[in-house]
């Protein structure tokens, strides 16, 4: 694939190599990747440490070691939803071509890690794609909305459109109140309050058979996705517990 086509969507040329790179080969270390890519080893960092920041890339640590994976080109549409439609039909032409490479990678992680505001969105798109039967979140006090105001308005627009409601329950404090009376509106939502009085920059997400810890710190939000039934299953008897004891 020419990279010079990635640079219409804000890559340029190796990073874009990078990114094609991990399509390719699936999850892998940096030491790999500088080899495929012929990048020097000392440099490969810094071109992931970008596509980590721009939402292209994601990462797993096992054992100690940082693996990193493409994110899918599906998802790439989303991160660019601030900018809208001027550049979506080289994004649509460019999208079936990336998914291609995607295909020869057979390993899958099953916990990704996503840095930085573009990291978070596309996370949050991911959501929505999957279009669940409810969202559950916990630990809330709005914050993501003061963070990505304009992106968490077209998230809710997007999930209301799509029918799919929402449980949350809120820390109990003022911002929480702000964020329900100011922030995007809450349709198909119910909502409770559980008596913390401490705002949290954390927060639980579940949804299918997914949790997703999110983390809004303004210098560097972070959210780790753990794809797993059974503790997906455990987060939402969790969720429940607290649901019957929270306060409308």
């Amino acid at each position: 694939m020419d990279t010079s086509q990635l640079g219409k969507i804000g890559l340029k040329e190796k990073e874009a190599k990078v990114y094609i790179a991990l399509l390719k080969e699936g999850s892998s270390l940096a030491n790999s990747l500088a080899k495929k890519t012929n990048i020097l080893r000392s440099s490969i960092y810094d071109y992931l440490d970008v596509l980590l920041d721009k939402g292209f890339v994601s990462y797993t640590i096992i054992s100690g070691k940082k693996y990193f994976q493409a994110v899918s080109p599906q998802k790439i549409l989303d991160n660019f939803e601030e900018e809208k439609r001027r550049e979506e039909e080289t994004l649509k032409q460019i999208i079936p071509e990336l998914s291609k490479l995607q295909g020869l990678a057979e390993k899958k992680a099953k916990v990704e890690v996503f840095e930085g505001k573009e990291g978070m969105k596309t996370v949050m798109s991911y959501i929505l794609k999957e279009k669940p039967k409810e969202i559950l979140i916990y630990g809330s006090s709005g914050v993501s909305y003061k963070l990505l105001p304009f992106f968490m308005e077209h998230w809710h627009k997007e999930r209301i459109k799509l029918k799919i409601p929402i449980r949350i329950i809120y820390n109990q404090v003022k911002e929480s109140r702000e964020r329900i009376k100011k922030g995007p509106p809450l349709k198909l939502a119910k909502i409770r309050f559980f008596p913390i009085e401490d705002v949290s920059l954390t927060g639980t997400i579940i949804y299918s058979n997914k949790a997703l810890i999110t983390i809004w710190n303004i210098e560097m939000p972070l959210a780790i996705s753990i794809d797993s039934k059974d503790i997906a299953k455990n987060y939402k008897d969790n969720f429940e517990i607290l649901w019957k004891t929270a306060k409308s």
